[in-house]
């Protein structure tokens, strides 16, 4: 774990007053969060207490529940967990102010990553974008490929770009240690917004659309002829469980390119050389995974921390209020990694116009879905579908028997009993 403090005492109090907070972030992301929390005790001279944890979920789970000490405010980075602890009444709705800030500084796409059958229990902090393609427009350039507007054309593309066989058209890395797998569920993810829609995606996301539905196994399909076909990829799919999840755009910058183009999340940039430029002009750009058809808006899944409280007090509710305020979170914008989920977030505090880009693309997308797999009950999504998924990539697993354990966890989970998540 990673703990901190950001110290104060309240000059009319005899006691220094304290807010205790749990998160995922560690290293230098559990210093920028202080660093963006700084105001709230500047302004308040209350203590904001940060503990982080690499095994958030466990952990929560220990001090909410087996130990009865849960923190003030957590940092919730799935909104299955979010609708565990609202189920289970482990925490509040927020407060008053706190929904002033989400009705002046948030559109309703963001403000529902939030909300729990319409009711807000967490605002929205931080956002990354799982939609991107990452390439080199050097490359594209050089073999005259064009940015893909469709999922035909993106298959016609990579089509191409086999036929050429000087590169593969993707890279893919899966190897997380107990994640390994995840960036596969963002891909299916992906293409089940894109062909079945937004409506049957949510549908999906909490188990009233089984994995052995036609629309679904449909999106599994395509997935497994655009990407995981032969030839698709650099090295194979069996291979791709072996590589490092952060290694997969190390193909892109090789002197004779191992792959086009790798599609990962917008912190994939931190995992490229330090020295690379980023945009039209430079090393790399990125372009989101385009919709079924041309004259469609594409949809962008994303992720996001929600920060929740599981008491009610005056303090508590003013600091779960300052998060949602237009500005918290730019000093963390300027070391780079974070993106504001707030329309009046002034653009200006990101530390370049790559992400400046980013910010714009979701505060103009029509759809905002929140990642599926996050939405599942954790044994679920954050266990057993990694399994899953990872062994059906290897060609492990036929998809029939896959999509039917899924939704086997899923009937379990809803009737009360224990889901098996042993791989």
């Amino acid at each position: 774990m990673t703990a901190g403090c950001i110290g104060g005492t309240d000059a009319g109090a005899d006691t220094t007053r304290e807010i205790t907070v749990f998160g995922p972030y560690r290293g230098a992301e559990a210093d920028h969060f202080a660093a963006s929390a700084e105001a709230f005790t500047d302004r308040t001279g209350i203590t904001i207490r940060y503990t982080g944890s690499a095994d958030f979920v466990v952990d929560l789970n220990r001090r909410s529940i087996e130990l009865n000490d849960p923190p003030d405010v957590a940092m919730v980075p799935q909104t299955g967990v979010l609708r565990a602890l609202v189920d289970n009444q482990r925490i509040v709705a927020l407060p008053d102010a706190a929904l002033d800030q989400l009705d002046a500084n948030y559109s309703p796409e963001a403000r529902a990553l939030g909300e729990v059958d319409g009711t807000a229990f967490a605002v929205p902090f931080r956002v990354n974008i799982k939609s991107l393609v990452f390439y080199r427009p050097e490359v594209f350039d050089e073999n005259g490929w064009e940015i893909p507007r469709s999922l035909d054309e993106l298959e016609a593309t990579a089509a191409s770009m086999q036929a050429d066989g000087d590169m593969a058209p993707w890279c893919l890395a899966l190897e997380a240690g107990t994640a390994t797998g995840w960036p596969a569920t963002d891909w299916a993810e992906d293409l089940v917004l894109r062909l079945a829609g937004a409506d049957e995606y949510e549908r999906w996301a909490v188990g009233e659309l089984p994995f052995t539905s036609p629309e679904i196994a449909d999106a599994f399909d395509r997935m497994r002829t655009l990407v995981l076909a032969n030839g698709r990829l650099n090295g194979s799919a069996a291979g791709s469980v072996e590589i490092p999840t952060a290694r997969v755009v190390e193909p892109l910058f090789g002197d004779e390119p191992g792959c086009a183009m790798a599609k990962q999340a917008d912190f994939a940039i931190g995992w490229m050389p330090s020295d690379t430029s980023v945009g039209p002009d430079g090393d790399v750009d990125f372009f989101v995974l385009p919709a079924d058809t041309v004259d469609t808006e594409p949809p962008l899944v994303v992720g996001s921390d929600l920060a929740v409280q599981f008491r009610r007090s005056p303090d508590v509710d003013a600091f779960v209020a300052y998060l949602a305020e237009a500005q918290v979170g730019a000093p963390w914008a300027n070391q780079g990694g974070f993106l504001s989920p707030k329309l009046t977030f002034d653009t200006a505090a990101y530390r370049d116009d790559a992400e400046r880009q980013l910010a714009g693309l979701l505060t103009s997308a029509s759809t905002l879905a929140f990642d599926a797999s996050d939405q599942m009950p954790a044994e679920i999504g954050s266990r057993l579908l990694w399994d899953e998924i990872t062994l059906w990539v290897a060609a492990a697993t036929p998809y029939d028997d896959f999509a039917a354990r899924i939704d086997e966890a899923f009937e379990a989970h809803a009737t009360g009993r224990s889901v098996d998540a042993s791989p």
